[in-house]
């Protein structure tokens, strides 16, 4: 038979319900359920603290109590509470307590040293160091909104949340580039612009995440040793006129090549602030005598290369090549103007002038012809007026630009030997009267086949002049031949 309860005990009930109530109220941290979770669940050193055990089995388990959205639910203990997207809610996990950035100087797995995947370099991209500023999370991971959200800890499926690897998802982002990728078996970043994927950089330039001394200067890109490979005009400029990096980009580097403004280096721009102005317009005046300064050809100021833009000094060489011969002339022929082979800008910076490839194009001229042909792979010219493309010459003469004798007499029309090969009369003339050269063209060549005026030779002109009587020649007729009698003759 049960006994009415006692005032006093009635008391101690209430005080048990009041404890309860208060126990599960919303100001509790954690849960006060009898061995709901272990007495280390908050220590972070243990293996029973919660994140260490959510990592291994996940956090299905926690829906049960702590509810779907992980804010609550029956236990009235949220989640959220301790990692919601607040500032600097990344250190919670992931640490970087120092500048709140979240970059781990510890793994989700208790590791602190840089040599561990988890941990690499993620401080010195955060925080910045002596090459360039930091970077922010987005530039290799998707940052999620809050802790929880679907593909940050744990995926979403139909069953639930289930645990996944607790690997980063790399997702390059802004400038690194979308060629980029990362070797998680080799830990391994390659294709990125920071790392120097760009016009002018080492783009073969695999650095591993968890090693050390991999960005000074120079793995990126070249410092000097070698500036044919940073592209543009950078072998001229730093290679043959010997300027260093500071004089084109003072406001990056120094002349020590150390970095002075770390947000103009590694930010997706080429940033460009000449030191002294002055040193360039001594170069890069106008006119063409300010093209012996990058070319050469100081000794006639004519621009014609006796060096490349690469220092090349060797006729061999294609930037050399047979420019000097040309543009002085010699015994068969005066010099001929640059615009006979190529666009001449009115001054240095012109559009089209300085091409990205630093190779010159071939624009023929009025007395080259229009017809001209150059092949950069074999160095030859062909079907080009001044070595045989007109009446009588040699149309499939090739000289090759960069060896001797390509303008020999002889080489681009006939000089006594196969008169045939000529227009017009000359066979008979030459071969059956045994008429030489200088008789009809006493003007340019003498009785010794040598060219008496190289003015006259290779100028478009056909130039008839008779070393004996008083003869004419005027469209393709001579006129006042003694040898021809009192009548004209007409060569056909």
């Amino acid at each position: 038979m049960n006994r009415p309860m006692s005032e006093l005990q009635l008391v101690f009930l209430l005080l048990l319900v009041l404890a309860a109530l208060v126990g599960c109220s919303e100001e509790m941290v954690h849960s006060t359920l009898p061995d709901a979770h272990p007495q280390e669940w908050m220590a972070q050193e243990s293996e029973n603290f919660h994140g260490k055990v959510s990592q291994s089995s996940g956090v299905a388990s926690c829906i049960e109590c702590h509810g779907a959205d992980f804010d609550g639910g029956r236990s009235r203990v949220s989640c959220v509470d301790c990692h919601a997207h607040v500032e600097g809610f990344c250190v919670a996990c992931h640490g970087g307590l120092e500048n709140q950035s979240g970059a781990p100087p510890y793994s989700l797995r208790g590791t602190t040293v840089t040599t561990s995947r988890g941990v690499g370099a993620h401080t010195v991209h955060l925080d910045g160091g002596d090459l360039s500023a930091g970077f922010e999370c987005t530039m290799c991971h998707d940052v999620p909104a809050f802790t929880l959200q679907e593909g940050h800890y744990d995926s979403l499926s139909t069953t639930g949340y289930l645990f996944t690897d607790s690997i980063a998802e790399i997702a390059w982002g802004d400038f690194a580039g979308t060629e980029s990728h990362w070797s998680h078996a080799s830990a391994t970043c390659s294709n990125t612009y920071c790392h120097g994927n760009f016009t002018g950089g080492n783009s073969d330039n695999a650095v591993v995440w968890n090693g050390s001394n991999q960005a000074v200067c120079g793995s990126c890109h070249d410092i000097g040793t070698e500036p044919a490979s940073l592209g543009w005009k950078h072998a001229y400029h730093v290679g043959v006129a010997g300027l260093g990096c500071d004089e084109c980009h003072a406001g990056v580097v120094d002349a020590a090549t150390s970095i002075v403004d770390k947000s103009l280096h590694v930010n997706g721009n080429v940033d460009q602030s000449v030191r002294d102005t002055t040193l360039c317009q001594s170069c890069h005046g106008s006119g063409t005598a300010s093209c012996t300064t990058c070319h050469g050809g100081t000794d006639n100021s004519s621009g014609a290369p006796p060096r490349g833009l690469r220092g090349e000094s060797s006729t061999t060489s294609l930037a050399v090549g047979a420019h000097t011969v040309h543009l002085e002339g010699g015994s068969l022929a005066d010099g001929f103007a640059c615009s006979e082979c190529h666009v001449v800008p009115a001054e240095t910076l012109a559009p089209d002038h300085l091409g990205a490839d630093s190779i010159a194009e071939i624009r023929w001229g009025s007395l080259s012809g229009g017809l001209g042909y150059w092949n950069r792979s074999t160095g030859e010219c062909s079907n080009i007026y001044c070595h045989g493309n007109f009446p009588g010459g040699y149309t499939t003469n090739g000289p090759v630009w960069t060896s001797n004798g390509g303008g020999q007499c002889g080489t681009c029309h006939d000089d006594g030997t196969r008169p045939r090969d000529l227009s017009g009369a000359h066979d008979k003339h030459v071969r059956d009267l045994g008429i030489q050269c200088h008789r009809c063209h006493a003007s340019v060549v003498n009785g010794s086949s040598v060219i008496a005026d190289p003015s006259l030779h290779v100028d478009g002109t056909i130039q008839v002049v008779f070393s004996v009587g008083n003869g004419t020649y005027s469209n393709r007729i001579c006129s006042g031949m003694g040898c021809h009698g009192p009548e004209d003759w007409y060569h056909n």
